[in-house]
């Protein structure tokens, strides 16, 4: 499959949404997102503890949590009114700014 855009994806998210759960309010992107986290966290120890499946299946499973906490992440900056892709991109724009390296104690920021 192609690259998706954050963009893209949170408004295909609205579209999906609104026909599926029109409903949808700004908690359930937020507890949908800690959920996905959960089952991230759930997956890497099982993995740990080497039980409940085989590395691979932890793996699989880690990566599709991730992929759904962005997609519920699009949810919340829908509901926070904010353009998931700008938002991205902006902070991440600072971030890169930062150099541990360099400034230890405050990132040289």
């Amino acid at each position: 499959m192609e690259e998706l855009q954050l963009t893209t994806l949170q408004n295909e998210r609205n579209d999906w949404i609104a026909h599926n759960f029109p409903g949808d309010m700004l908690e359930d992107s937020i507890m949908g997102a800690v959920e996905e986290l959960g089952e991230l966290a759930h997956h890497w120890l099982k993995m740990k503890q080497g039980i409940r499946g085989t590395e691979e299946e932890h793996i699989d499973g880690m990566l599709d949590s991730v992929a759904d906490c962005v997609i519920f992440l699009a949810g919340v900056c829908s509901h926070l009114g904010a353009d998931y892709g700008v938002l991205v991109a902006d902070t991440w724009g600072k971030v890169m700014l930062r150099d541990w390296q360099a400034d230890p104690q405050r990132g040289g920021t």
